[in-house]
């Protein structure tokens, strides 16, 4: 299902291991002049002073992250929050009628927090439609899913590439919510479930919004219906809307404060090539965890105990962490260490955000080579 493609996507994003991809970049030599402006910029950011170019001053929007236990009680207090079940429930109908199935009923509310995001959800479901799932502060729905057994597949449902092009254009169109006129989405995703085009029975798409060359993943449409009949198989939304900040901070700048940062976390491993790109990223905790909980971070065990040979259960106090969602231009400076093993990632990204220079989030992995996996080329 389309949200479970997502979820592995994201998943994969926070935990690809990339010491399989063979490029390498240098670290350059720098001339004393830049190597001293780099220092007294690092040193400005990490005392939590502002970057000021100008008369432009600019200030950090690094916030520590907010901890979490998971909890699928929602309070009193949120509920408050939280549109009623009556606005949720017009909101799933208004679904129904869209989808074509307009004599279908909603039969199961639920109010609960959501397990990954910890945010309040609607959940509901109808005798068509299992999974309908509305943000239950904004309104807006995130995901539904419609399984194929509702439609009558065609026994011819083959269909081309170029014809799921045109499809999921006209699909996008009509369930396109997008409020934010800047940027535009743009198709960057297309494949069917099966290993040809001819044999595919479910099709999925992805649009991600884009401004200039650059793409925001974390504002996306993500689309998969029945080819032929163009039934609607899945539905899913990203809403974090990219702050288009200035671009201040140079390649070399970024380099430099993302090496400093890695040399106070990485004692042991040797860096042995960087390479630095813009991108739009949204901000996230991995760094704050990778300076606080090292050890459990690398491991992958910071939530979750051993009960067996290969099996993990998540711990009873487990403990989340979550920053503000916030959508930035950043400089994503990949690191490179001197390792060779397939345990051990043996690269590092840091998102350096472009405007104050703070590192404001990053993966254990070669962010750039995963982006390369994610659109597709053939488009």
């Amino acid at each position: 299902m389309i949200d479970n493609n997502e979820l592995y996507e994201k998943f994969r994003l926070n935990v690809a291991i990339s010491n399989f991809e063979k490029e390498e970049v240098k670290i350059p030599k720098k001339n004393i002049l830049k190597m001293v402006a780099s220092f007294v910029l690092t040193i400005g950011i990490t005392s939590g002073l502002v970057y000021a170019t100008g008369t432009a001053v600019y200030e950090n929007i690094w916030k520590e992250p907010k901890s979490y236990k998971i909890s699928m009680e929602v309070s009193d207090e949120d509920k408050l929050k939280c549109i009623s079940e009556e606005e949720a429930e017009k909101i799933a109908y208004s679904y129904l009628e869209k989808t074509g199935f307009t004599d279908d009923e909603i039969n199961s509310f639920q109010l609960s927090n959501d397990f990954w995001e910890d945010e309040k959800i609607w959940r509901l479901s109808s005798k068509n439609i299992p999974y309908i799932e509305i943000n239950a502060e904004t309104g807006k729905l995130n995901s539904l899913n419609i399984p194929s057994y509702n439609y009558k597949i065609p026994y011819n449902y083959g269909i081309t590439r170029e014809q799921a092009k045109i499809v999921a254009q006209e699909l996008f169109e009509k369930y396109n919510e997008d409020e934010n006129q800047n940027g535009k989405f743009e198709l960057a995703s297309l494949r069917g479930n099966m290993e040809t085009d001819e044999d595919s029975y479910i099709w999925y798409a992805t649009f991600y919004k884009k401004y200039g060359n650059l793409y925001n993943f974390d504002e996306a449409v993500n689309i998969g219906w029945v080819p032929t009949i163009n039934g609607l198989y899945g539905l899913n939304f990203s809403r974090n809307v990219y702050e288009e900040n200035e671009e201040k901070i140079t390649k070399e700048q970024a380099i430099q404060i993302a090496v400093e940062k890695d040399k106070q976390i990485e004692k042991e491993k040797q860096i042995i090539g960087t390479t630095a790109e813009i991108r739009i990223r949204k901000m996230n905790e991995n760094i704050y965890l990778r300076e606080n909980f090292k050890e459990e971070y690398d491991n992958h065990t910071l939530n979750v105990e051993k009960t067996g040979e290969n099996t993990y259960k998540l711990k009873d106090d487990a403990v989340f962490y979550k920053t503000d969602e916030r959508v930035r231009k950043v400089w994503c400076v990949v690191i490179q260490y001197d390792l060779n093993t397939e345990y051990v990632s043996s690269k590092f990204s840091y998102y350096v955000d472009c405007t104050t220079g703070e590192i404001i989030g990053g993966e254990r992995s070669n962010d750039l080579k995963t982006e390369e996996r994610i659109v597709d080329d053939e488009l």
